[in-house]
């Protein structure tokens, strides 16, 4: 029968079925392996992948421009048998370090942000990330305690997607309670041992003497800052947390922070507007010696002062199409005795493993007093911002240090058209 029928019939039909259905079904002749395989037309699989549904990885801020989309070469079947391999493994365990390499790369090329337009990908990683069927997940992946810094591969993948989803599907732990204070308690340790930070890790949360970002330290900050504002509760309102600990996997689009969509052309990272900084350190107590955890809310105003134009510096970038933005701006407290503000200056520029660095210096009476080193998280512009390390601009022995979360606002936004 199937000798009889068109190939484009056949092609037809196989699109509308489940990637395994066509696997099946290429086991049937010699005929149908094929149409479904050999062929250098890709055009079935392109039809299953995105009819899945996945987003089109060739929209991808990650791999290209919307521009020049159309010329990427996407291996269609490969990654589709990859995301459907994913699923076996959550469902009955497998590869542990495939099924987060997966997660990972759905997460990058998660579709940039659109008004009222949701992300197959991040859909689909959320699915299998609280599959009730899977409890492995949850135990062995969301809240497993990894040693920083991690050195293995799994580790070091698994803590950048905890960094990603920053404790957002764990708000009470599930039957984890002690886990996540154990959790808490070990990236405390982590975040303020001054060892961690040295002029090899460039004072910030990256390897030493590689050019790439430590995502176990990443996922230590963003775990404390998460854990301390929920310590507030309401008395910390929602609209001055990171996007990142409300919205999750959903804020790291790329685009998704407010006003990124209409920012200037040169302004790729989405530098220029209003921000707000939540800083975390350790003070001494006015009545004994302890010490005691404080959180801080700053708000800033940023601005772009030049962007690298030299051709002899921009050959030698990861990126030429997103070369280094020099900024700078202001920065002040919430607390009613803080009313001046605070110059920054600052530098926003790719790394070579393709994370996105931010870089900058907050100044009191013209001299440079707090410096700070972060990575920005998910993709570029995302709602997740940007989080890493402060410390003191001198890091003269002894300076204090500490995490910090920077991220646009809403109600930033929303404050300033009263004005």
């Amino acid at each position: 029968m199937i000798s009889i029928l068109p190939p484009e019939l056949i092609e037809r039909t196989l699109s509308l079925s489940h990637p395994r259905g066509v696997a099946a079904f290429s086991q049937t002749c010699r005929r149908a392996y094929t149409l479904v395989y050999p062929s250098s037309d890709q055009y079935l699989w392109r039809t299953l992948f995105l009819g899945y549904p996945f987003d089109d990885p060739r929209l991808s801020t990650g791999s290209a421009s919307s521009s020049s989309h159309s010329k990427v070469k996407v291996d269609w079947r490969a990654k589709l048998q990859r995301r459907v391999r994913a699923e076996q493994i959550a469902r009955r365990d497998g590869d542990r370090r495939e099924f987060v390499d997966v997660l990972l790369e759905c997460i990058q090329e998660a579709a940039p942000y659109a008004p009222r337009e949701s992300s197959h990908n991040i859909s689909w990683v959320t699915n299998f990330l609280t599959v009730g069927e899977s409890p492995w997940i949850e135990q062995s992946l969301r809240l497993k305690l990894f040693e920083p810094p991690c050195s293995d591969h799994l580790s070091s993948g698994a803590e950048q997607l905890r960094a990603h989803l920053a404790l957002s599907l764990d708000h009470d732990a599930g039957s984890y309670p002690e886990k996540l204070k154990i959790l808490r308690r070990m990236s405390r340790v982590y975040v303020y041992d001054l060892r961690n930070y040295t002029e090899e890790t460039h004072w910030g949360p990256f390897n030493a003497a590689v050019d790439c970002v430590n995502w176990g330290h990443i996922n230590a900050m963003v775990t404390v800052i998460t854990m301390n504002l929920r310590d507030f509760g309401v008395h910390w309102p929602k609209e001055f947390r990171p996007q990142g600990t409300l919205h999750g996997l959903e804020a790291c689009r790329a685009y998704s922070a407010p006003g990124t969509l209409n920012r200037s052309p040169l302004d790729w990272a989405g530098v220029e507007g209003r921000w707000m900084r939540v800083t975390s350190g350790w003070k001494s107590s006015f009545f004994n010696d302890e010490y005691q955890e404080a959180s801080r809310l700053l708000r800033l105003n940023l601005w772009i002062t030049s962007v690298e134009s030299d051709p002899s510096v921009l050959e030698t970038l990861p990126d030429p199409s997103r070369p280094p933005i020099m900024f700078g701006g202001t920065m002040r407290g919430f607390n009613s005795d803080e009313l001046l503000n605070r110059t920054i200056r600052g530098t926003v520029q790719v790394m070579s493993d393709g994370n996105i660095r931010w870089s900058f210096v907050s100044m009191y009476n013209r001299h440079d007093q707090w410096s700070s080193e972060g990575v920005q998280i998910g993709g570029v512009c995302s709602a997740a911002g940007v989080v890493g390390a402060w410390s003191g601009a001198r890091h003269d022995q002894g300076d204090p240090s500490g995490p910090f979360w920077l991220f646009k606002s809403d109600e930033v936004l929303k404050e300033d058209k009263r004005r």
